[in-house]
């Protein structure tokens, strides 16, 4: 469902009423109403301001994830190359 304001009243006293015509005027000042769209240009241009910042914020935390995944994977196989000398050298 679409939402209509008044530009002319405060938004915390408006009240909708219907015209015989089917136009939606504003209950206090008689004046029709504005389709308010769904999504503002403000909201996109803020969603990609925002992902300016985050997306590096996430690239960072998931090569730092998968550097700690390698230095984990490459710790043990030392560990077991040691494992195995030593039992050997015995």
């Amino acid at each position: 469902m679409s939402s209509y304001f008044c530009s002319f009243c405060s938004s915390r006293y408006q009240f909708h009423t219907t015209r015989t015509d089917g136009v939606m005027i504003c209950g206090q000042c008689g004046e029709e109403l504005i389709k308010a769209p769904l999504v503002k240009m403000t909201q996109v241009i803020g969603l990609f301001v925002a992902s300016f910042f985050l997306v590096p914020l996430l690239m960072m935390v998931v090569f730092i994830v998968d550097d700690l995944n390698n230095l984990r994977i490459n710790n043990s196989s030392e560990h077991l190359t040691f494992l195995s000398l030593d039992l050997d050298d015995e």
